[in-house]
């Protein structure tokens, strides 16, 4: 398929420009001479040019800057064929490691990284308390981040200070030494993580310069950025001004023996001022991308491990994460790609009509600090944006997702979020936001955070969220303001609080709509039952357990293996009503009661494609473009006008890595004798 579409866009694009590692910056970039660089093709591409770039690892920055595309032939970076293409933003690491102290080593390079890997898995920044990626401990905040006495006395201590509470063996007053310098990660304000330095430390005291929406509650830490905190297998330190790397490495192999990268880039392809830009079947690892003032871009099917990081380790505070971002970018749009292991968010778009489709996301932010608004895994600015068809775990930010104004949300397979922060949801729409936002045929499943949820001081009104599945969150769906619609939602087992909460307070709902949801408890409080909080404003044709006393999984297919439709002859089928102004498709009678309708079509939502065949499960850097020796013009044959061209280069006193043969530095006769005994071998 991928080979027809070159083909048919060799007659549509203007130019076709090709990259090679075995390329040559003295190269006119045809496929016989491709250039060295991508940042060679960008720097002469216009409107309807494609750069065809071939396998290999790429080590550099692509800057594009007012070089627009138009609808009908847009400027498109893709890989060429088949071919595996990887940009990387690491370098190995390959001075001399010397014991330091114990199991520790120590390097000196002359360059800063801000992140290490062992091969192509990520090391520990050094720590207190300890924790790690390989037995997950790094998502476990109630057992690996050490916690403040407020959460005992709200008048234990105020903002810029922080009062240690012993946990188990985490006490900050028995650590030995003085943290004062070091950076401290503080999840003080709910859902707010802010980094600090540490100004001062005495005992199971700290001080540091006080941060915004401070508040008496959820008050946990850890701490970075000291050579002290390197006390366990698989830590770094890094220390900037002696540019000196210290590690102890995994079961305690000789760092000499292993394969050590650390990260020195945050952006692969920086683009700027520039419309109709297009990043297809690329490969990003230990870096990422930016657009900035760039409207109807995309990225179509491109694998990112490991984008972004903090630059915490050098000294850095207060800042987040050089992310992959759009700014200022309106009808943009990402699709069937992966976002893998990022330190900060996933993805970050701001302006109107901008889509995220058919994506998938998996171990997004382990601090979550920092971050912009409502500290979320995916921010979308504007107005009108799409978030279709995703698929989402594991991720530490207090809200998933946040959309912006009257956006769609819908197919989405949303679940394992917010281990980080306080408070939050998998779809969290503020005040601004929920006029015309449409919240439909997703799964919100299994995460500490509510599901989906209408937030604000009361005043927010207009939204719908129907035909969505939710279940094991801590409440389903929480709703305040007023005048939303609220229909045909399943929920349940969603546990101390209720599965559909028509908040009483803060807007009162007041004109809102709730019918033809199922689930074991609706109620207009968020614990109290439907008994002694009834749900405000229209409140028809739900079933609602709090008034049953009956289980709706009884009434359900296949829970167990997610297969929520009604049951043959369910009390459900048929027994819903239908609106004029609601999107309710039904083929009975009359609308089913739920997310399902019998005998619809089985909506299954997430990605449509396989991660494992896409993309595979883990990373691993490609294989060598394969050319035979000889091939100097790319065309898989080694003949005479491979001899013509090396003869045109010497001619020209130009010198092509591609033409030293024999690998002397020279191109010379020597050269010409060495592809004339391959074609006779041949």
């Amino acid at each position: 398929m991928k080979i027809i579409l070159i083909f048919i866009l060799s007659f549509i694009y203007s130019n076709e420009y090709y990259v090679s590692t075995l390329g040559d910056s003295l190269n006119n970039g045809t496929f016989n001479s491709p250039f060295l660089s991508v940042q060679q093709a960008a720097n002469i591409m216009e409107s309807g040019d494609i750069c065809y770039i071939r396998q290999g690892v790429y080590h550099e920055k692509v800057i594009l800057d007012n070089q627009d595309g138009d609808q009908a032939s847009p400027i498109i970076f893709t890989s060429y064929d088949d071919e595996r293409v990887v940009f990387d933003g690491t370098t190995e690491i390959n001075s001399t490691w010397v014991p330091y102290s114990g199991n520790i080593w120590s390097t000196e390079i002359d360059f800063d990284i801000w992140q290490l890997f062992v091969g192509y898995d990520e090391m520990v920044m050094a720590r207190w308390p300890n924790a790690n990626f390989i037995d997950g401990s790094i998502w476990d905040k109630e057992n690996h981040w050490a916690h403040g006495l407020i959460d005992d006395d709200e008048d234990a201590y105020e903002n810029g200070t922080m009062i240690d509470k012993p946990n188990g063996n985490i006490s900050l007053e028995n650590i030995g030494f003085n943290i004062e310098g070091a950076t401290a990660i503080l999840n003080v304000g709910s859902f707010k993580t802010f980094s600090r330095k540490v100004l001062t430390h005495s005992g199971n005291t700290f001080t540091y310069d006080p941060v915004d929406l401070w508040k008496t509650k959820h008050h946990d830490y850890f701490l970075e950025n000291k050579l002290e905190f390197l006390d366990s297998e698989g830590e770094w330190f890094y220390n900037p001004d002696s540019l000196k790397i210290y590690f102890w490495p995994p079961d305690n192999v000789d760092p000499n023996n292993l394969d050590l990268r650390g990260k020195v880039q945050s952006y692969a392809f920086e683009i700027y001022n520039s419309d109709y830009i297009e990043l297809r079947d690329l490969e990003f690892f230990g870096t990422t991308v930016k657009f900035d003032n760039c409207d109807y871009s995309m990225i179509d099917h491109c694998n990112l491990f490991y984008p972004s990081c903090y630059k915490r380790m050098l000294g850095v505070v207060s800042t987040q994460p050089e992310m992959t971002v759009f700014n200022s970018s309106s009808y943009c749009k990402v699709k069937n790609s992966a976002f893998r292991f990022t330190d900060g968010s996933a993805l970050e778009m701001y302006s109107n009509n901008n889509t995220i489709e058919n994506c998938y996301f998996f171990h997004i932010d382990y601090s979550a600090t920092d971050l912009n608004g409502l500290m979320t895994t995916i921010q979308m600015g504007g107005s009108n944006n799409i978030f279709r068809r995703n698929t989402m775990h594991k991720m530490g930010a207090s809200a998933t997702l946040n959309p912006g104004n009257a956006a769609i949300i819908e197919l989405n397979d949303m679940s394992d979020s917010g281990h980080m922060q306080s408070d939050g949801a998998l779809v969290q729409c503020m005040v601004g936001q929920q006029p015309d936002v449409q919240i439909r045929y997703n799964w919100l499943h299994d995460t500490e955070k509510f599901g989906a949820r209408f937030d604000g001081e009361g005043d927010g009104y207009g939204g719908h969220i129907h035909h969505n599945v939710i279940w094991n969150v801590v409440g389903g769906i929480m709703v305040k303001g007023f005048n939303h619609n609220i229909y045909n939602n399943t929920a349940f087992d969603n546990g101390a609080k209720n599965d559909i909460i028509i908040m009483i307070d803060q807007g009162g709902n007041d004109g809102t709509l709730t019918v033809n949801n199922v689930a074991n408890k609706i109620a207009g409080h968020r614990t109290g039952d439907y008994e002694s909080y009834p749900v405000p404003g229209i409140y028809e044709n739900n079933w609602n357990g709090y008034e049953l006393d009956l289980e709706i999984k009884d009434y359900l297919v296949d829970v167990e293996n997610n297969d929520f439709r009604p049951l043959e002859g369910s009390v459900l089928i048929d027994n819903g009503l239908s609106y004029d102004n609601l999107d309710i498709d039904y083929s009975g009678l009359n609308p089913d009661i739920g997310a399902y309708e019998y005998g619809s079509e089985y909506w299954i939502p997430g990605i449509t494609w396989n991660l494992s065949q896409e993309f595979g499960d883990d990373f691993y850097p490609p294989g060598n473009l394969e050319i035979q020796l000889g091939d100097v013009n790319f065309d898989e044959i080694v003949n005479v006008i491979d001899i013509v061209s090396i003869v045109n280069w010497i001619l020209a006193s130009s010198y092509l890595t591609i033409g030293d043969i024999n690998n002397d530095n020279f191109l010379n006769v020597v050269d010409i004798i060495a592809i004339v005994n391959i074609i006779v071998d041949n």
